[in-house]
């Protein structure tokens, strides 16, 4: 669960999914203002949205 997922801010698969699981996150835009994932460039917004899916 070490997958690099936003290279930007070193965001990890288990960083986001226990954000999602710990804070009860639904969204990409509630992940972004909780780790800063997917702010910078982007490029990993659908990953993050992949993940919300998979965790729900």
């Amino acid at each position: 669960m070490e997958d690099m997922i936003c290279n930007c801010n070193q965001i990890t698969r288990g960083d986001i999914i226990n954000a999602i699981q710990q804070k009860g996150l639904t969204t990409v835009e509630e992940i972004q203002d909780v780790l800063d994932a997917g702010t910078v460039c982007g490029s990993c917004v659908e990953d993050i949205e992949e993940i919300l899916k998979s965790v729900k």
